[in-house]
């Protein structure tokens, strides 16, 4: 599966010995990037240094304000908050500073268009939903995005899941013996939820791409099927591990055993449109702008095209993945043929 992200390669371009090798090593300031020796880094260092300076300065306040909190934790987190006030940091305002840093750090790390920056960004959110279940940051808008660009669709469509059936206003926020986050391997295929708890605008965006991935998936599979009929069992996941764009069929064997994907293909067509309508509304019927919504959704996602390169209103241009000079863009007659409401943008 490849999605994209540059991964695993020297980031001084070209270097064709920088790709996928197992002796590249990462910047030691902002672990965002790696090289595959100094003359490179070095080389590298007047484009990277605008994106590594703000990211090791975030790093540090980091330190230097969870340092301050351990030595001042403030008469209202009985003691160190690290051990006693897991889950409720921002409801004591002596924790807010640390908060603030981390979440500094984070926007200074999706600067960075890398798989393992996207990788410490998606910890480092994590985190401080665990520090924090009530979210007072707004970081959860986030997490699914950075679920997607790192292809694991099946954990974005949980969180997502997560926050519209349990995180209602009834929910303690403050009971830490409540599970948080714990749904898995929810059906991604199903209903959309129409009254949910909770969606902001960035997780009925995400949760449209996980349905429009899954879709051209069971094209891509439904074509594959069409030209070997009589394709094995592991004929079909080994041609869906090379070529699906979600990891969500490859724990679904349900799906991937069934000789026709017609009604379900048509399904998911319905709910696309159906969560394109509610982004719309939700908008006011102001047509999505490109920036808008790249920074909604902390530049995500990238899907694989054939023909020139096009991309939803909330996607990205591609960026070399794996396969070297594989470009990612979203098809240009993918939205036709689900609604002509839906807006595309040329790149």
């Amino acid at each position: 599966m490849n999605l994209g992200l540059s991964y695993g390669h020297c980031s001084h371009s070209p270097c064709p010995a920088g790709f996928q090798s197992p002796n590249l090593v990462r910047c030691g300031a902002c672990q965002t990037v790696k090289y595959c020796g100094k003359p490179h880094q070095k080389a590298d260092r007047p484009r990277h240094k605008v994106q590594c300076i703000p990211i090791k300065q975030t790093k540090d306040k980091v330190t230097e304000e969870e340092a301050k909190l351990r030595a001042n934790p403030g008469d209202d987190t009985n003691g160190n908050p690290f051990d006693h006030s897991v889950g409720l940091f921002w409801f004591f305002k002596s924790t807010r500073p640390h908060m603030q840093a981390r979440h500094d750090y984070i926007s200074a790390i999706l600067n960075v268009r890398t798989g393992e920056a996207v990788e410490i960004a998606l910890k480092e959110s994590l985190d401080l939903l665990r520090l924090c279940r009530g979210d007072n940051l707004g970081v959860r808008s986030q997490v699914p995005a950075l679920y997607l660009r790192l292809g694991r669709d099946q954990e974005a469509y949980d969180f997502i899941k997560w926050y519209a059936v349990k995180g209602d206003s009834k929910y303690d926020w403050r009971g830490m013996s409540l599970p948080f986050l714990d749904l898995q391997g929810e059906d991604a295929f199903e209903a959309v939820i129409e009254k949910p708890y909770y969606y902001d605008i960035s997780f009925k965006m995400a949760l449209m791409l996980i349905k429009i991935r899954l879709m051209k998936d069971l094209e891509s599979l439904q074509g594959f099927l069409q030209k070997k009929p009589n394709a094995t069992g592991e004929e079909r996941y080994d041609y869906v591990q090379e070529e699906a764009m979600s990891d969500i069929l490859l724990q679904r064997a349900d799906i991937v055993a069934k000789d026709d994907y017609k009604d379900l293909i048509a399904e998911l067509k319905r709910q696309v449109l159906q969560l394109y309508k509610m982004v719309k509304e939700d908008t006011s019927g102001r047509a999505l702008r490109t920036r808008t919504c790249m920074h909604m959704m902390c530049r995500p996602l990238i899907l694989p095209a054939r023909g020139r390169r096009l991309c939803l209103s909330f996607a990205t241009r591609g960026t070399l993945g794996q396969r070297r000079n594989r470009r990612y863009g979203i098809s240009g007659g993918l939205l036709r043929m689900i609604g002509r409401e839906s807006a595309v943008c040329t790149r």
